[in-house]
């Protein structure tokens, strides 16, 4: 199977470990080309996974109802990151050898992560399927226009929220829930790489059309999520630094945008 095909079928393949044994098959091209494909308007999901609106979680995570709504929220958050960088990959016509082994990578992850949270959802009795999934994630990257875009709005903006999450929440959990620690802490350790990745591209990407990182980033966060500024969470300046965030980007992640 070529890359394209394979990284197509990745996609609409229903469950993490379907996906997966697609992408350890897959060889990363160099430098080859091919037109973009028009992406599905959803990817596979696994049989009694359906999408809608989630109930309100009314408990916090330091409840096991609360945990086990937030993990599933999580669980499907992972399985979208598989088909996202997936989606970055098909992006990379012409890109080299090294950018789409490092996507085929950061996709293998995601699915480790997805089976490391459906393991503990089936032991919490709450399996993938017990409540609705929204694919806004998947809605943000059909959405982005070139490779340069979704790299700002899907590692660097929308995967990078998450490090903010999963750093407030890391220290509240450790006591309550040790399995459900273990898993996360494991996730945000990997998604700084990930983030950190998005960001490396990124300026490759930019460099290669004499454009300055910072100014196209804060472009495009103005243009997709102006409604989303300042951030919501406190920024986990810590992981974000690590990940490659440059000073100027935190300042416009954490101001209000001005009034029109």
């Amino acid at each position: 199977m070529n890359w394209r095909d394979g990284l197509l079928a990745a996609i609409a393949a229903p469950t993490a470990q379907a996906k997966d044994a697609i992408l350890v098959g897959l060889t990363p091209p160099d430098g080859a080309t091919w037109e973009m494909p028009e992406l599905p308007l959803r990817p596979g999901r696994p049989p009694g996974v359906v999408e809608g609106q989630a109930k309100r979680r009314r408990q916090g995570t330091d409840s096991l109802a609360g945990r086990r709504r937030f993990l599933h929220a999580i669980w499907h958050i992972e399985l979208e990151a598989i088909d996202l960088a997936c989606v970055l990959a098909l992006r990379g016509s012409g890109m080299p050898a090294a950018f789409h082994a490092d996507w085929l990578r950061v996709a293998r992850e995601e699915a480790l992560h997805a089976g490391l949270i459906a393991g503990w959802l089936e032991a919490n009795a709450y399996p993938p399927g017990s409540e609705p999934v929204h694919h806004r994630l998947w809605e943000a990257a059909r959405a982005s226009t070139d490779l340069g875009e979704q790299l700002v709005v899907v590692p660097r903006f929308l995967e990078a929220r998450g490090l903010d999450v999963n750093a407030g929440l890391l220290p509240r959990i450790v006591q309550v829930d040790p399995a459900a620690h273990a898993v996360l802490d494991r996730i945000y350790h990997d998604e700084i790489g990930h983030v950190g990745t998005g960001t490396r591209w990124h300026a490759e990407w930019c460099a290669q059309r004499g454009i300055e990182p910072a100014a196209h980033f804060a472009q495009v966060v103005r243009v997709r999520f102006a409604d989303q500024l300042p951030s919501p969470w406190p920024l986990d300046h810590a992981g974000r630094a690590t990940a490659g965030f440059r000073d100027a980007e935190l300042a416009l992640l954490s101001a209000t945008p001005p009034q029109a």
